[in-house]
């Protein structure tokens, strides 16, 4: 798979193995269809980048969905648990510590899985920026080798 940077690379060359053109020093004359073609798969890789991003984002989304869910599971069971202890005295109060420990393991649970699940897209949509910056900054270097050469 082609990434950003060699097809980076591949502009660079094309432009570097250019011939200049009649009476300058700074115009170049360089196969179009070649630049169009690697500028069209510079362009067709940055939509990957984002598709994961989404994908980041959705998988994110069910990881919290799927918290939720077992959370409110955990405290159906809790409460209907409790419900069923609610006899005498002594059983009620250990039904309640039993419910409040399953809330709190629940709880414990999600804000565990909430705060992976965004760390994990954070991280992830932090590096596909910082490679999208890369990619423009090499761009722009260039493009400045390109104007001032």
């Amino acid at each position: 798979m082609e990434t950003i940077e060699m097809l980076i690379n591949d502009l660079e060359s094309e432009i570097l193995k250019a011939k200049n053109a009649a009476f300058s020093r700074t115009d170049i004359i360089v196969n179009k269809a070649v630049i169009l073609d690697i500028l069209s798969r510079i362009r067709s890789g940055y939509p990957i980048a984002l598709k994961e991003a989404a994908q980041i984002r959705k998988d994110r989304d069910e990881i919290i969905h799927k918290a939720e869910t077992y959370a409110n599971e955990t405290m159906d069971n809790a409460e209907a648990q409790a419900r069923e202890m609610i006899s005498a005295n002594e059983i009620t109060r250990r039904a309640q510590e039993a419910a409040q420990q399953i809330q709190d393991e629940a709880a414990r649970h999600y804000e565990k899985m909430d705060f992976d699940a965004r760390a994990l897209a954070f991280n992830l949509i932090d590096g596909v920026e910082q490679s999208m910056k890369q990619a423009l900054v090499q761009i722009k270097d260039r493009k400045d080798k390109l104007r001032y050469e």
